[in-house]
């Protein structure tokens, strides 16, 4: 018999191997902060979905976390399997309940909070040129920690999306493929071309675009601490209690909305932003407004047509001549 303790000592490595970086990474914490205490000492091969699904629901964090959790959990039992040590993966069959999906729209920016941005970042410099490639492209903070010189195209007014630079399993950056694993092109604004051309002043073609003022790579906390985020997001947009801050990924749902908004299609809009499935686009589409819309401007017609009672309000009464009639 193994217990899940014994089973990481043996299968991690093999596990690890098959995971990005940052995965990896985002696994181990996992595992120290709920696999581990929860299930260490347990034997791996008694272990059932209703063993995990307690443990999900006692957990503490959010939804998002403890799945997370589960995930490492099952990552590790897949490999138990391929080992002969379990018959049966104990996360396979884990029920969840369903919650209602956000709207990634509610966190993107107005135009209007696009100047607010624009108000409370520095006039020029590496700091305000990586936060508008943020929001000009769409990618991910670590996808334009990623880009290099040679990935812009000024003719075609695109970037080349190939790579991120994103913390790895001990903190430290490590560049490797994008999120998706696939290679996409973005477009460049004409409002952005300025800053991008500064960014490549004096740069060679495998130099990194969008570096700290030494040359180095940025990271969130290092962005944030450099701009005060904490203390000016709120001039620039706020939410209502119980929800996050404005956050630098916010600046990506930003850009999907505003890319549907300027009436780009939907296949188009999942290509440059590098959703690997149409639903998670139309998640930015304003489908569902426009048909609510569309709805009542059909209904306001349709009652304006009908009798009084449609019309609202009591009908007139109507006299003995009138019934006689």
């Amino acid at each position: 018999m193994v217990t899940v303790n014994e089973a990481f000592a043996r299968l991690w490595p093999a596990v690890a191997s098959l995971l990005s970086d940052g995965t990896a990474r985002g696994y181990l914490v996992a595992w120290r902060r709920r696999v581990r205490p929860t299930f260490g000492t347990r034997e791996l091969s008694e272990l059932t979905p209703f063993d995990v699904e307690l443990a999900f629901a006692t957990w503490s964090g959010a939804v998002s976390t403890r799945k997370d959790a589960v995930a490492m959990l099952s990552a590790l039992c897949r490999a138990a399997l391929k080992a002969r040590l379990i018959a049966a993966n104990p996360c396979v069959g884990v029920e969840y309940r369903r919650l209602q999906s956000g709207d990634p729209t509610s966190r993107a920016l107005s135009r209007h909070e696009v100047d607010r941005l624009l108000a409370v970042l520095p006039r020029d410099g590496c700091y305000r040129r990586f936060v508008l490639a943020m929001l000009y492209t769409g990618c991910r903070f670590g996808e334009v920690a990623g880009l290099r010189v040679a990935d812009v195209d000024l003719e075609g007014l695109t970037i080349r999306v190939q790579r991120t630079a994103s913390p790895g399993r001990h903190g430290e950056i490590v560049v490797g493929p994008t999120k998706g694993r696939r290679v996409r092109d973005v477009p460049m604004p004409e409002p952005f071309v300025p800053e991008l051309l500064a960014a490549m002043e004096g740069k060679g073609d495998h130099d990194y675009l969008f570096t700290g003022p030494r040359g180095g790579f940025l990271s969130s906390g290092n962005l944030s601490r450099a701009l005060d985020w904490h203390g000016v997001r709120d001039r620039v947009k706020t939410f209502p209690p119980g929800e996050p801050a404005l956050h630098w990924h916010d600046l990506r749902h930003t850009a999907a909305t505003h890319l549907f908004l300027a009436n780009v299609p939907a296949t188009d809009v999942q290509a440059i932003m590098g959703h690997s499935d149409l639903a998670t686009t139309q998640r930015y589409a304003d489908t569902r407004r426009d048909a609510a819309r569309r709805g009542g401007a059909a209904l306001t017609a349709y009652y304006a047509q009908s009798n009084g009672q449609l019309q609202g309000g009591e009908s007139p009464a109507k006299s003995a001549a009138d019934l006689g009639n």
